[in-house]
């Protein structure tokens, strides 16, 4: 049977251009590399370099595989048309929009309310990009206010017995987005108080991201790129100096591309406009200003 595809006349070309936009900004999302995306969905890298520069012609069958490597549902990638849709595309947008409080009071109204606030403990999550300082803080956080502290992806190396790396790379993304979720309520479930540092990527898996806010507040730990890449390659990972400046623009396309669903946490904290000491003590403060 022959690939259902997109026709490429001038409305396909519309279509195909926000396909290309949708992509590009999952994928930056999840900080996936082109040539990590083709080995994840069985793309080309050639053909996923068209379907982001809007002249590809996608097959649903590749936009499914593709979706699946980002985590995603197809439906995230296509985008909505014709009149019928235009209602739910209006309100999709909405929801988008609002912040978080006024995402709750919908779903209280609608008699769709998660789980409550009480469900978060006193446990508390640091997101942001790698190099933030979620680990550094983390374990610093964790000694001052007496509760144990977890790392992610190391306890998903110590239970599966392997690097993120080889996980990633034996199992795929989705077997490791289905690691997190469950070392995540694992902690969460055996710790009423516990200091979590949460993936870097955490926030392109929609499913475990809500799943985190439900379980712990969420504090942002900010910082300039520079920073960003300063404090990694300080950790002993020179990969990012090998072409700098395109490193550079990668992670100011992920930070960009995050800075919605990061800006969705309880708190946020500029680790870049004070040194070490002075940060934990405003972190301190502003998980002891948090409701419990």
């Amino acid at each position: 049977m022959q690939a259902t595809q997109f026709d490429q006349d001038s409305e396909g070309t519309a279509a195909s251009l926000e396909i290309a936009s949708r992509i590009r900004s999952a994928r930056a999302r999840a900080g996936f590399t082109r040539k990590q995306l083709a080995a994840a969905s069985g793309a080309s890298e050639r053909y996923l370099a068209r379907l982001e520069a809007g002249t590809g012609n996608p097959s649903i069958e590749m936009l499914m595989a593709v979706a699946d490597a980002l985590g995603l549902a197809v439906a995230d990638l296509i985008p909505l048309g014709g009149e019928r849709d235009r209602e739910m595309a209006h309100v999709a947008q909405l929801l988008r929009r609002m912040p978080p409080e006024r995402i709750r009071a919908t779903l209280d109204w609608l008699g769709e309310s998660p789980v409550g606030l009480g469900g978060k403990g006193r446990r508390v999550a640091l997101i942001g990009l790698r190099g933030a300082g979620k680990s550094s803080l983390g374990q610093a956080l964790a000694e001052r206010i007496n509760a144990p502290f977890f790392e992610v992806s190391k306890e998903i190396e110590r239970r599966y017995g392997g690097t993120i790396g080889l996980l990633l790379e034996i199992n795929g993304p989705s077997a490791l987005g289905r690691y997190e979720a469950e070392v995540l309520e694992e902690i969460c479930q055996n710790n009423g108080s516990a200091v979590i540092a949460a993936p870097g990527a955490i926030v392109a898996d929609g499913k475990l991201y809500e799943q985190l806010r439900r379980s712990a507040w969420t504090v942002w730990l900010q910082a300039s790129p520079e920073d960003h890449m300063q404090r990694v390659v300080a950790q002993g990972d020179l990969r990012p100096m090998s072409g700098n400046r395109a490193a550079m623009a990668d992670l100011k396309s992920i930070l960009s591309a995050r800075e919605a669903d990061y800006a969705r946490a309880d708190a946020r904290l500029d680790t870049s406009s004070q040194d070490f000491a002075q940060t934990l003590d405003l972190l301190e403060g502003i998980v002891a200003s948090l409701p419990r």
